[in-house]
């Protein structure tokens, strides 16, 4: 397990009631901000088949932008209320090509998700875009939860299982960097436990 920040929308391609006039949806900020993330995205990775330096570079840029955006706690929708942009801390199943994480309502499988990660302890921010695969009750596992989770489950009852569908190239790599190393600390701090028990 791995505790990450974490800040969850769901991206839906809902149209208005009154879309059957031929009028266009509207989106909603973080619906406009995934769609030119992936159109990014896009152009990064044709890019880098003919300038991979220029194509790490721009990569950079844009996640030095997100760093940037998540730096503020609170942020004004279109309709001038304030909504909460905190990341809640939780432990989550991470790996660099999707994520487990619980969720206070019931998801349906080939939901999109845009997700906001704050890695721990280098204080990274990705971005990535998924697809919910599963969605299940935590309390079917209760005897494996640790007493943080325990403590949580009430407030988030569903364990959400999903695919990262779009991400840049340059977060992909922080999260796998992240994974590794927490998988190195975790097989350190197992051999330092070994170790002092054979001892005794």
């Amino acid at each position: 397990m791995d505790r990450v920040g974490l800040r969850v929308h769901l991206v839906t391609d809902e149209v208005s009631a009154d879309s059957g006039s031929g009028a266009k949806p509207l989106l909603s900020p973080e619906q406009r901000l995934v769609k030119v993330n992936g159109a990014i995205n896009k152009h990064l990775s044709a890019l880098k088949k003919k300038d991979e330096s220029l194509a790490t570079l721009l990569g950079l840029l844009n996640h030095k932008m997100d760093l940037l955006v998540s730096g503020f706690e609170k942020n004004v929708s279109d309709d001038g209320q304030e909504e909460s942009h905190a990341f809640h801390v939780c432990e989550v199943n991470l790996s660099a090509c999707g994520i487990a994480f619980p969720s206070t309502k019931e998801l349906q499988k080939a939901q999109t998700l845009s997700l906001h990660l704050k890695l721990f302890p280098s204080q990274e921010v990705v971005n990535p875009v998924a697809m919910v695969v599963g969605c299940e009750r935590r309390d079917a596992f209760f005897a494996d939860l640790s007493e943080d989770e325990k403590a949580e489950l009430k407030e988030r009852p569903y364990w959400v299982r999903a695919n990262f569908e779009d991400i840049s190239a340059v977060e992909q790599e922080l999260l796998a960097q992240h994974v590794i190393q927490k998988q190195a600390n975790e097989l350190a701090g197992r051999r330092k436990v070994n170790s002092a028990n054979f001892s005794k």
